[in-house]
């Protein structure tokens, strides 16, 4: 029982660490969390999705399509860059890339814009903490 008690006030501990870096906006600390909408910006690209990013330690993975594939990458300098290459048998490997840039705006939350593209088709997004 006192594991158990112990166990829920670590997790407190991190939940409310967590919820305060969410809210601040800025925080890029090990295991920072973003998410937004992922928008195809052409016909036959598929739908609006939710994208999720952990940011941390110079490093970012970036989930566009919930859970279809996810996308490393290096952050440097405020600018994202990653990308996931799938095999496919009989054919060339398809390749999903990943451009953003942090932005810290003085009157409102940090934001991480920028385009995921494979082939002929792209999508706008626009990631913000949480």
């Amino acid at each position: 029982m006192l594991a158990l008690s112990l166990l829920a006030l670590a997790l407190t501990g991190c939940a409310d660490r967590i919820r305060e870096t969410l809210q601040s906006g800025t925080d890029l600390s090990e295991g920072s969390r973003w998410a937004g909408p992922v928008v195809p910006t052409g016909a036959d690209c598929g739908q609006q999705t939710t994208g999720l990013m952990t940011l941390g330690g110079g490093r970012f993975s970036f989930d566009p399509f919930q859970s279809v594939t996810a996308i490393a990458g290096k952050v440097e300098r405020g600018r994202l860059e990653g990308e996931s290459t799938r095999t496919v048998p009989g054919a060339n490997g398809v390749t999903i890339r990943f451009v953003g840039t942090m932005n810290r705006p003085a009157d409102g939350p940090a934001a991480i814009d920028g385009t995921v593209s494979s082939g002929r088709c792209a999508w706008t997004v626009s990631l913000h903490p949480g």
